[in-house]
């Protein structure tokens, strides 16, 4: 019996902290922030475009927004010039609906802009989808894709069962990526 509740709470335990990956690239010729929660993303992009001055930065919006996917959609690129990303760096993408059609829209972008090295910058629990998918759907075009979690505005991976918001985003995320799995062959947990 105590084997039994062993193997059952490990894996709970670590629900959180199996989420968040980090993935370096070098150098980024390109970086994406990803639509939603600008509170975490914006800060962590505009950081890394600065360091990396010949990046350029593509923004990804969703189809229909509202406060709760992205409330601060239309003063983005505003707000990474007011953090010292050049304005000429800024990219806008073609309005998606997932994480799977971001991807696909940078892909494209690709192709015009010719990067090698792409970093998403994406909120902690969700940088193992996010780059499962982009790892996906880059796949043989010649992109290294990269991911790096911005800081948790709110959120803790190790003790995600203690807090209403990680219960919901481990719980969201875990049932986001079996559907990733099963709608797109994206394996979360690749060989």
């Amino acid at each position: 019996m105590l084997l039994l509740a062993a193997a059952v709470a490990w894996p709970l335990a670590h629900a959180g902290t199996a989420l968040v990956v980090e993935r370096d690239v070098g150098p980024p010729d390109a970086i994406i922030m990803l639509a939603s929660h600008e509170w975490e993303r914006l800060p962590a992009a505009a950081a890394l475009a600065r360091r990396h001055r010949g990046a350029i930065v593509m923004l990804t919006f969703p189809v229909v927004v509202t406060v709760y996917n992205c409330h601060m959609c239309g003063e983005r690129a505003e707000r990474l010039v007011e953090e010292g990303v050049e304005r000429k760096r800024i990219r806008y993408l073609p309005r998606t609906t997932s994480t799977y059609g971001e991807a696909l829209a940078a892909r494209r972008h690709a192709r015009l802009e010719r990067f090698s090295r792409l970093v998403i910058v994406t909120s902690p629990y969700h940088t193992r989808r996010a780059l499962a998918t982009f790892a996906k759907v880059f796949e043989g075009s010649g992109v290294t894709v990269g991911v790096t979690s911005a800081s948790p505005a709110q959120g803790r991976p190790d003790r995600w069962w203690f807090a209403p918001y990680d219960r919901h985003y481990v719980g969201y995320e875990w049932a986001a990526s079996l559907k990733y799995l099963w709608d797109y062959s994206v394996p979360v947990f690749p060989e």
